[in-house]
């Protein structure tokens, strides 16, 4: 018997140490997805803690200009926001690359963000055996110097990734430290390489993902990137279109090359976009699947890049090294 959405949050907020004496903040987007803020504050008042809801006009992203947020609800969430401790984000787009979030958390509070569908977050629910894979693979971003990616279609793209201030996300699906964010569900590591650092080719298969269009690519496309930025969009259908997509935005920064990483929730599945209706799902399963490669583009909030445009790519089949490591090798992580 599937578990009620209240009851996924409860056990959700158990896992992110939520206490009876503290306050839970739930930030969401006036008219959309109510059952997800009753859920978020039915849970909190069954552990017995305090809730507030912080419902803007609008704060999601467009997938498409002309940009039209001016963000004056922001000063006034942030405000709110930091009284409480324990942030809720179910707005639809996510406050994942805004201030929104490098503050609330900057100030040592914990933010989760939540939009797949009840059934994917059931299934996928972490636990302290995918933290420690998460961990493990941050370890190894940390201590590396160059990330490197191949694959048999072509793909060889080199990074710097060297020093002790790499910014490295880990993404096991809760929060349960102070100042962490996460998105449940997750599972995978990732980093963010040197600004204007990532130099090669990148080879999309058929099969592989565009998120967040939330389809599988249907034809093969060749993407050259130096000094951290994407130059020329090779190949049919799905080349032409990416190009018209990153034109359209007239801006630069959507072309830069932004964080890498790789999938390690070990029952997150590749065919979640033929299994449930696609623009139901945010995308986190086929982020995590074990051994894909996932990159993006666009924002970096550590080079101090901000565009509204953002995709993330979960590829198959690659092989990721560190300093000659192989984390994963054609697709599947090395050590399994």
């Amino acid at each position: 018997m599937p578990k009620s959405l209240r009851q996924l949050f409860v056990e959700q907020f158990r896992r992110c140490r939520l206490t009876a004496d503290e306050t839970v903040a739930v930030i969401s987007e006036h008219g959309k997805k109510q059952e997800y803020v009753d859920a978020a504050v039915g849970a909190a008042q069954d552990l017995g803690a305090g809730a507030l809801v912080l419902t803007a006009s609008s704060l999601s992203e467009p997938t498409l200009p002309p940009y039209q947020g001016d963000g004056r609800e922001v000063p006034a969430l942030l405000a709110a926001a930091g009284e409480a401790d324990f942030v809720v984000d179910v707005t639809v787009g996510g406050l994942i690359h805004s201030s929104v979030r490098t503050r609330i958390t900057g100030n040592g509070k914990r933010m989760l963000f939540v939009a797949e569908p009840a059934a994917v977050l059931e299934r996928l629910m972490g636990d302290e055996d995918l933290r420690a894979r998460v961990e493990a693979g941050g370890r190894k971003l940390k201590a590396g110097k160059q990330l490197r990616v191949t694959s048999k279609a072509g793909t060889d793209l080199t990074a710097d990734i060297s020093g002790d201030d790499l910014p490295v996300t880990h993404q096991w699906g809760y929060v349960d430290e102070p100042g962490r964010w996460d998105h449940w569900p997750s599972g995978f590591v990732a980093c963010f390489p040197r600004d204007r650092s990532a130099q090669g080719t990148i080879v999309l298969q058929p099969g592989d993902a565009l998120i967040p269009w939330q389809r599988y690519v249907r034809d093969e496309v060749a993407f050259t990137v130096e000094n951290g930025f994407i130059t020329g969009i090779d190949g049919g259908l799905d080349a032409q279109v990416l190009r018209d997509y990153f034109e359209a935005w007239q801006d630069p920064e959507v072309y830069a090359v932004s964080h890498m990483g790789w999938g390690l929730h070990p029952i997150a599945n590749w065919a979640a976009f033929e299994v449930y209706e696609p623009r139901s799902l945010y995308g986190q399963e086929l982020r995590s699947t074990p051994g894909n490669f996932m990159w993006s583009t666009g924002p970096n909030r550590f080079a101090g890049r901000e565009t509204p445009a953002h995709l993330d790519i979960p590829m198959r089949g690659c092989t990721v090294e560190i300093d000659g490591e192989a984390m994963t090798v054609d697709g599947v992580l090395a050590e399994s």
